[in-house]
């Protein structure tokens, strides 16, 4: 499993940053682009932890958890081009989920 989730974290791309002259401006889109990342980084470890993981998926409640979310802002944070972009990275098919349960 953590190979999986090194394979998803490298499926995030680097941000580009244009570099300005501004020294403000400069290191706002530079924190705005991590933001970005980090934000995509989470969607698709929780796609990943809710649709990849088997035979136990994470639980909503643990996955809310560990990222400072609720457990319908889980549900509702990643979406089919999220669990796409996962099974492209590692190759793997998402499990069929029956009931979501938190």
């Amino acid at each position: 499993m953590t190979a999986d989730v090194k394979t998803v974290l490298a499926a995030v791309p680097d941000p580009l940053v244009a570099a300005g002259s501004d020294a403000v401006l400069s290191a706002l889109a530079d924190a705005h682009a991590r933001r970005m990342r980090a934000e995509e980084e989470i969607r698709l470890l929780l796609a990943y932890g809710r649709q990849f993981v088997y035979p136990h998926p994470y639980t909503l409640g643990e996955l809310a958890s560990a990222a400072g979310m609720s457990v319908s802002g889980v549900r509702t944070a990643y979406g089919p081009q999220d669990v796409a972009k996962v099974a492209a990275a590692t190759g793997l098919e998402p499990v069929p989920s029956e009931v979501e349960e938190s």
